[in-house]
């Protein structure tokens, strides 16, 4: 089968990166055998991995149709630019996030941000500037650090089981759930492969009970440890799923899932919910008014984007975007400015358009498909699917058919494109549109919600 001897071939591309840069493969490989012989190899030169990836595209190409092959070409689309990023080429910020994520960052307009100010200043307890009140809102929502273990045990299991009702989980899977001190992010997952994961959280990054529930959805139940458990599942019919790449197409779908992922389970009314389990771990929560601030938080989810394309695109300094991000998002300017580390670095800075682009446009879909959101989020756990995908609701669990990953000529959506097989102009490449939210996940993204 041709496929699964280019996805070997890829697992073998992306393995010698990730020699060169760790963090290129998101978990264990598939194919051990290949991942043993790649340790084995001289220090590999970047130039070399450019060519390979090429030659693979080519051989896609050449051979016609093959059902998953444009999954698998977007991968490598994505291994080809860090090839080339590690070989020292030039490779524009727009460029680099339209080959890693096959999307467009795309700005919002400054009145979405203050109309999300209006709201929350409506809502929040207190009189005074929104900013001030956020703070204070932010302050008496912290869990102690000291119970922040039993909290997040409490809610990831009450997760678990109405994941494992709505969806089913796999004999045997299982989460570690951890809790460290001062580390640069919110919460990690680590899927180490036969259906198990460990999943840390920061004692510093301080966090708050109200965001806890969406927090444990995204890195759990049914976020990113399910994710890698249904898709372990899925690789004997998909056999591309089982190479996951933190910087790719389908690590834009994984955030994104992630990111809507306390909005499909529980739904709505998570609030009470979180309430309810956080009681029994000495944990008090207004779980309606939570669930109402996280749902305009949401809506200012394109900030780090924004900051993302001034400091990277427009050669803004950093006070300038340290500004943006303080009085947009409502923080200090200490925890701005941690915001600012991520977005400089240079294995991270285009990380952002995960979420800011990747949820909205995985809620949208959720919203539209026919069986429902729960059916919807089976859809992008079990079967192979690009951003493009997205576009047009009717993709099914495909049985044994995989999805149509055809690609028009139009793009019927400003900012997201059909195939990342072409080059952008750095100029001209990004719209205005409103966005959706992004806060937390697996990697050290994470700011103050």
């Amino acid at each position: 089968m041709p496929l699964e001897r280019w996805v070997r071939a890829a697992t073998a591309l992306a393995s010698r990166l990730d020699r060169l840069r760790p963090g290129v493969l998101d978990g264990p490989a598939p194919y051990p055998d290949v991942v043993r012989r790649v340790a084995d190899e001289p220090r590999p030169d970047p130039r070399d991995l450019v060519a390979e990836a090429v030659r693979l595209r080519r051989e896609i190409a050449d051979a016609g149709p093959v059902p998953g092959a444009d999954h698998l070409d977007a991968q490598l689309v994505a291994l080809h630019c860090q090839a080339r990023l590690l070989a020292g080429e030039r490779v524009g910020h727009l460029a680099q996030v339209y080959a890693l994520y096959g999307v467009l960052p795309r700005r919002s307009e400054p009145d979405v941000h203050a109309e999300v100010h209006r709201r929350l200043a409506d809502l929040l307890p207190g009189r005074g500037p929104v900013a001030a009140r956020m703070q204070a809102y932010r302050e008496n929502d912290l869990v102690p650090a000291d119970r922040l273990g039993p909290a997040a045990r409490a809610i990831a299991a009450e997760l678990r089981r109405r994941t494992g009702d709505a969806l089913g989980l796999p004999p045997g899977e299982h989460a570690d759930l951890d809790v460290v001190g001062e580390r640069p992010w919110t919460a990690f997952t680590r899927y180490r492969g036969g259906f198990r994961s460990r999943i840390t959280l920061s004692t510093g990054a301080r966090v708050r009970a109200g965001q806890l529930l969406p927090l444990l959805a995204h890195e759990a139940y049914p976020g990113h440890h399910t994710q890698y458990c249904r898709a372990e599942v899925a690789t004997h019919r998909f056999p591309e799923l089982g190479l996951r790449l933190v910087h790719s197409p389908q690590a834009l779908i994984a955030e994104g899932a992630a990111e809507a992922a306390a909005s499909v389970l529980p739904g709505s009314g998570w609030g009470r919910v979180a309430e309810h389990a956080l009681a029994g771990a000495g944990v008090r929560l207004d779980g309606d008014l939570a669930e109402r601030v996280e749902a305009e938080l949401e809506g200012l989810a394109g900030v780090r984007q924004e900051a993302a394309l001034m400091r990277h695109v427009d050669g803004a300094g950093p006070d300038e975007v340290v500004a943006h991000l303080s009085h947009r998002l409502l923080v200090p300017e200490e925890r701005a400015r941690r915001m600012l580390d991520f977005l400089d670095h240079p294995q991270w800075r285009s990380y952002p358009v995960t979420y800011a682009e990747g949820a909205p446009l995985v809620r949208n879909w959720l919203s539209r498909h026919s069986g429902g959101p729960v059916a919807g989020l089976r859809v992008l756990l079990d079967t192979p699917v690009l951003p493009a995908d997205l576009l047009d609701v009717p993709i099914t669990d495909g049985g044994d058919t995989p999805p149509n990953h055809s690609v028009p000529e139009r793009v019927p959506t400003a900012g997201l494109l059909r195939s990342p097989r072409h080059e952008c102009d750095e100029r001209s490449a990004t719209v205005r549109v409103a966005a959706g939210d992004a806060d937390v996940g697996r990697y050290p993204a994470h700011g103050e919600r």
